[in-house]
Order: structure tokens, then C-alpha cells, then sequence
């Protein structure tokens, strides 16, 4: 009998032991999970502020707004529009608006004239409902160029990934049900965010799913650039923008899929851009030789 219930005792143990490391190997999953995806909005929240130091994209313009957020205007109906590339408005640098006005209605189509058509999202209280952004749509300051939408992006450390709010012109993409500002803020669905987990969204996924969303017609190359304001600037400054812009979008093209439909667009974009580049940087090079103190 001893020895039944030692073996029986055996048995037990054993058991216990096996079915401890399947919880294990569960645990050390998870938390090697938790890193990747902490790893992986780091990089997404590197690449936002990449994003937020350019100008020059002709669909839209980003203004950097913290280490988390980043606000995006994107053009409604492609009309010629370029981008003005203003310096960053005290509204556009704020961590945290104060103000109480909202840019809801900004960006309205003068009266008489139809609002343009856009796909409708569908905005849900389920789920989502609850994933409210730092900073309050019916606080937003900052508000957007006539013609144009405005969007946030951000990577709260809180949420573990990336989200979009719209922060104008609701009505014109999402059919909200409501005005409360609990359903205005709710985070837009999108297939970029949505395969975040899966297939590790970058910036620039996010970006041109919002101007394929928001412009009327949708373009084939989101990140087309807008060379009349580039010659705008000062020699020195078409330089540095210039070389800023080649290394975002070359960044894209070695993370991007060559079958997505606008890659072949924005190599021919950046072949432009590196000849801008490299004209801009002999030029201030002879700018430079003919200044020095030696040649007066």
C-alpha cells in the first residue's frame, strides 16, 4: 500500500511538473511578445518623428506635436494644391491644447457648393469606443488649411500601438451617429492599423491609407512631391530638405512591398529629388568658393 501511494504521489508531482511548462513556455511568449511590440512602436514613433520634421509632400503636410503625436493635414480634392509648407504654428506644437474651440467644421466647403464625396467609415462605441487620444478633438487649436482634413496619428506608450482620430471634417468620412465627443474621438478603422500585430505597420502605411481615404480622386502616389515649393526655398534650405525627403522615402522603398502601386511612383520621385539634391549641393559649393576670404 506504501509503496501504491508513493507511486500514486510520483505520478502527481510529475503530472504537476508537465503541466507547468506548457504555462511556462505560455508566460516567457508573452513577454517576449510584449517587447516585440514594444520594440516595434518605438520604431514606429522614430519614424513619426521623421515624418514630422519634413515638408514638401503635395497630398499632405505633418506637423510634429510631442514624442507621441503627430498631426496630418491631407488634401480633400486634389485641385493643383500644393503644400504651403508654413512654419509650425504655436496650435500645430502644442503638447496639450487648452483651448476650447473646436475644428470641427473647419475645412467646409464654402456654402452652395457640395461637400466632396469620399468612402464613409463606419464608427463603432464597441471595442474602440473606450481608446480616447491624449489630446480632445473638441480641444484641438490647431486647425486646417482650406481644402484639406485633418488627422492625428499617435503611438501612446499606454495602448501599445498606433491609432488615427480625425480632428475635422467628421461627417465628410465617418458616419459617427452622433455628435458626443465620445464617438468623435473614436479611433478610425483602418486595414494599416489593423495589421499592426500581424505585419508591422509603418508610418507611411498609415499615411497613404488616410490620403487614399480623404482625396478626391485618390492618387496613385501618395507621396508625390510638390517641386514648386521646393524651388521656393533658400539654396541652403533645398539642400537640407531636400537630402531629408530622399532619406524618408528611401526608407520607405526598402520596407515597402515592390507590388504596392505606387513604389515604382515614388522611386521615380526620388531620382528627381537626389538630382535636385546633388544641383543643390553644387551650387552651394560654388556659392561657398566664390565668398571665401581667399578669392576677394
Amino acid at each position: 500500500m506504501a509503496g501504491q501511494e508513493g507511486g500514486s504521489q510520483d505520478q502527481v508531482s510529475s503530472g504537476t511538473e508537465h503541466d507547468a511548462v506548457p504555462a511556462l513556455s505560455g508566460s516567457l511568449y508573452r513577454q517576449k511578445r510584449e517587447k516585440e511590440l514594444r520594440k516595434r512602436l518605438n520604431h514606429f514613433l522614430s519614424d513619426l518623428a521623421i515624418l514630422g520634421s519634413l515638408q514638401g509632400f503635395r497630398y499632405f503636410q505633418p506637423w510634429l506635436r510631442g514624442r507621441e503625436e503627430l498631426l496630418l493635414t491631407v488634401v480633400n480634392e486634389d485641385q493643383g494644391w500644393f503644400s504651403p509648407g508654413f512654419p509650425v504654428s504655436a496650435a500645430s506644437s502644442l503638447t496639450s491644447p487648452s483651448s476650447d474651440s473646436s475644428s470641427s467644421d473647419a475645412g467646409t466647403p464654402p456654402p452652395g457648393e457640395p461637400p466632396p464625396q469620399a468612402p464613409h467609415q463606419q464608427s463603432s462605441r464597441n471595442g474602440e469606443a473606450h481608446l480616447l487620444p491624449a489630446s480632445p478633438s473638441e480641444r484641438e487649436i490647431a486647425v486646417p488649411e482650406m481644402n484639406c482634413t485633418l488627422f492625428l496619428l499617435a503611438g501612446y506608450a499606454k495602448y501599445g500601438r498606433p491609432y488615427a482620430w480625425i480632428r475635422s471634417n467628421h461627417e465628410r468620412l465617418v458616419n459617427i451617429g452622433g455628435t458626443d465627443s465620445l464617438v468623435r474621438d473614436t479611433p478610425m478603422k483602418l486595414k494599416s492599423i489593423t495589421d499592426w500585430c500581424s505585419q508591422g505597420t509603418r508610418v507611411w502605411d498609415i499615411v497613404s491609407e488616410l490620403v487614399g481615404l480623404c482625396t478626391v480622386p485618390p492618387p496613385v502616389n501618395p507621396f508625390s512631391l510638390d517641386m514648386c515649393y521646393l524651388q521656393t526655398l533658400s539654396l541652403q534650405e533645398r539642400f537640407l530638405v531636400s537630402g531629408a525627403i530622399i532619406n524618408f522615402l528611401e526608407m520607405l522603398l526598402v520596407y515597402t512591398s515592390r507590388d504596392q502601386p505606387f513604389y515604382d511612383k515614388v522611386m521615380e520621385e526620388v531620382d528627381i529629388l537626389r538630382r535636385l539634391h546633388i544641383r543643390s549641393l553644387w551650387e552651394v559649393q560654388k556659392h561657398r568658393g566664390t565668398t571665401s576670404p581667399s578669392n576677394q
